[in-house]
């Protein structure tokens, strides 16, 4: 027992959870940005989400993504950051020409599908922030502090794991399509868009279905359903810092709300206003 401990005590730095019901294992400390506490990835989340929902002017969606991005870049997560901020780039990009087009019913089509994208991509990249920094287990332990009902957290927890599953398995799905000489890109959807699908929703869906059972069987065999309290090697309790991070970023987004209300309309910053 005592070489198990000290095993463990090499691979998890920290110390010793006193606290009645804690594990009594090493407890792994967090490690800035990306660790903050579940609850406070998610308050900031449903936050940041409602109030870019709530805006209209494009200057205000761009500082929403910029502001997205730069959550991100701290997180450790500087190479999706990077991709989805060149999606927004060619999104803006796209709103300007949109603008040039002469037929006006093509062109407010165009602009409602475009601006549409621009409002979308700061929300799902808060959404995918918060799925590739907040873990499993420390996500249940925080809900289960919260005092939510079991119906409700496996569910949840389930859908955090499934989604980055499917994730997986369309990858490998898309090397098998390379390896028959199926193309699966913009080109190939667009010359036969029924086809690709047929390839990519089938298989996917067959292995959604057996992906969703298996994750579970691994659940209950885990004990998921189990009565007791669940113990966590990281800290899982909103530390000072998490405070004041949440309360920094929510009183960003209420800026950025009330200038998109009260100043913004009045600008004129070459069409980055409108």
């Amino acid at each position: 027992m005592q070489q198990l401990e000290t095993v463990i005590r090499q691979e998890a730095s920290g110390s010793f959870a006193t606290a009645q019901g804690r594990c009594f294992f090493p407890v792994d400390r967090r490690k800035g940005l990306q660790d903050t506490d579940p609850r406070i990835k998610i308050l900031m989340s449903l936050v940041f989400s409602t109030i870019v929902f709530l805006t209209a002017q494009k200057i205000t969606m761009h500082a929403f993504c910029l502001a997205a991005f730069v959550l991100i870049l701290f997180s450790g997560r500087q190479r999706i950051g990077v991709k989805f901020l060149l999606a927004y780039a060619f999104c803006s990009i796209l709103d300007v020409v949109t603008a040039l087009v002469a037929a006006e019913s093509l062109r407010v089509v165009l602009g409602i599908i475009v601006y549409s994208f621009m409002k979308f991509i700061p929300v799902i990249m808060l959404g995918s922030w918060l799925a590739s920094t907040i873990k499993v287990n420390e996500f249940m332990a925080a809900l289960e502090q919260m005092r939510l009902p079991k119906p409700v957290i496996i569910p949840l927890a389930v859908l955090l794991r499934f989604l980055p599953t499917v994730k997986e398995e369309l990858g490998y799905i898309s090397d098998t399509m390379k390896m028959r000489n199926i193309e699966l890109s913009c080109r190939g959807i667009l010359l036969n868009p029924v086809r690709t699908m047929e390839y990519i929703l089938v298989p996917l869906l067959m292995r959604s279905v057996k992906v969703a059972d298996e994750l579970s069987a691994a659940a209950l065999t885990r004990g998921i359903d189990s009565e007791n309290r669940r113990t966590s090697l990281r800290e899982v309790r909103i530390l000072p810092s998490d405070g004041i991070i949440a309360a920094g970023f929510i009183l960003l987004a209420l800026s950025l709300w009330y200038l998109d209300k009260n100043v913004f309309p009045g600008l004129t910053l070459g069409g980055l206003g409108a």
